[in-house]
This record gives C-alpha cells, structure tokens and sequence, in this order.
C-alpha cells in the first residue's frame, strides 16, 4: 500500500469514528456507559470473527501481547471519551481528545529526544489553528470534569498511535486491531457487571445505535487503523485526527440543524 493510498484509508477511519459522538450521545440515553461499549464491542468482535476468522490464525505470542496492551489502553480512551459525552457537548469533547494532533509529534521528541521536522510543526499549527476556529464559541474558557476526562482521552489516544505505529511494523495490523476490539470487549464488560446493571437494547433506537457503532465506528474504523497506519508516520497519523470535529461540524450542521458560522468555514479550510 503507497503512503496516499494508506492516508486515504486513514482518513476514512477517521471519518467512521467521528460519527460515534452523534450515536454514542444517543445511546447513553437508555444505555449505560459501560453496558453500550460491552453491548457494541461485543457485535463487532462476533461480526469480525464471522467474517474473518480464517485471517485470524495463526497468531504470534508477540502479537497477542501487543494487541492486548493496545485493547487496554484503547479501554482506557473510550471510558473517558463516555464519561466527557456524559457531561459536555459533543463538539467540545471531539476538539478537547483531538488534542492528540499536538500530543504525538510532542511525545515523539520526548521519547527520541528529537525535535519535530519543521513541516510537521508547520502542520500542526495550522490544523490546530483550524480545531480552534471550528469549536469557537465566543467567552471565557475554564474546565470542567467532563473536559479533563476528554484530555485524558486525548492523551490516551497519542499513546496509542505510538503504540500501533510501533507494533505494527513487525505484528499483522488487523491481528492487532482484531485483539483491541476484543479487549475492549471484556473490559467493558468486566465493568458494566461491576458498576451497571447490564442489559441487552431493547427498541430499534437502542439496536441502531449499537449496530451502527458496531459496524461502522468499530469494525470498519478501530480494525483498519493499524493497516493504515503501517503505511505512514505517526506524526501524519496524528494530524489526521482533525478530521474528527471537522465531521462532527458538518454532522452538526446536517443533522443537528446547527448553523455553519464563519469561524467554522475558516476551520474546514484550514484542516
């Protein structure tokens, strides 16, 4: 796979998982935070087994520790990515976890003790810029919990860029993007039992949900990044992430009936 082909794909990974703030905001309305990931990671895994399960075997040692080790950390993004959706906007939680475009090339240098090229801080600035028109809203700025649970997010979501852009270059990446989806799944549900009472959907709102997090966010968009992102760099990986609230505004705009201010135009254009 050529590098345009793998930020293609990447992009529409990126794409895919964006559209899981409109669902998961749904969902969380009859659904408890860890009974939704259990109920949605537990179709996708079943899905991806049925689909698949003669590309899943044999599996290395190395790559069952190393897909484990991305499931936990990735368990780690997505609690926190429910517990901000429980108490901010959207829009803010999307921006807030995609901090992550700045936490990579800084993670990098940190543990490489380089500094970032100067085309990658180049990029970094302007797509922040372009974050920071698209979630603009006129006042003062101060955080809430929700909001450090959405940076906890976004600091979890660097560490697993490094981490795939490290394993995937000597594991099988949908190996490895199989094993999280899996993790993720006994996590979930290990937490679920302990803090929730769990319980299957119950209407076609709650099945809708589920299925389109399940297929489209998971499936499609947790399982494919480790392909693409054998293919680039984890600063390119990174930057890509401002895709995210790109999307979440035009889901805004076409779902929600928000408005396309000004500020969000110059945001779109910059990313």
């Amino acid at each position: 796979m050529s590098e345009k082909s793998a930020s293609i794909l990447l992009a529409a990974v990126i794409i895919a998982r964006a559209t899981s703030y409109y669902f998961i905001k749904i969902g969380m309305e009859g659904l408890g935070m860890f009974n939704l990931l259990a109920v949605r990671f537990f179709v996708a895994v079943i899905l991806l087994a049925l689909l698949f399960h003669k590309r899943l075997h044999p599996m290395k040692r190395n790559t069952l520790i190393h897909g484990t080790i991305l499931g936990v950390v990735f368990f780690a993004l997505m609690a926190f990515e429910f517990m901000a959706l429980k108490t901010s906007p959207s829009s803010t939680v999307s921006f807030l976890e995609n901090t992550s475009i700045v936490l990579v090339p800084l993670l990098i240098a940190i543990t490489t003790r380089t500094l970032p090229t100067k085309a990658a801080i180049l990029g970094v600035i302007i797509t922040i810029i372009g974050v920071g028109f698209l979630t603009y809203t006129p006042g003062g700025f101060a955080l809430t919990r929700g909001e450090i649970f959405a940076l906890s997010a976004a600091l979890s979501y660097a560490i697993v860029i490094l981490l795939t852009a490290r394993f995937a270059e000597e594991d099988d990446p949908f190996h490895l993007g199989f094993l999280q989806i899996l993790w993720i799944f006994i996590l979930s549900t290990l937490a679920a039992f302990l803090a929730e009472t769990p319980r299957w959907p119950e209407n076609r709102v709650e099945w809708g949900v589920v299925l389109m997090l399940a297929v489209v966010c998971t499936g499609f968009g947790f399982t494919l990044q480790p392909v693409a992102q054998r293919h680039t760099t984890p600063e390119r990986a990174g930057m890509f992430c401002a895709l995210n609230p790109m999307c979440a505004t035009i889901m805004g705009v076409t779902l929600l009936g928000e408005t396309l201010s000004s500020y969000k135009v110059a945001g779109i254009l910059c990313i």
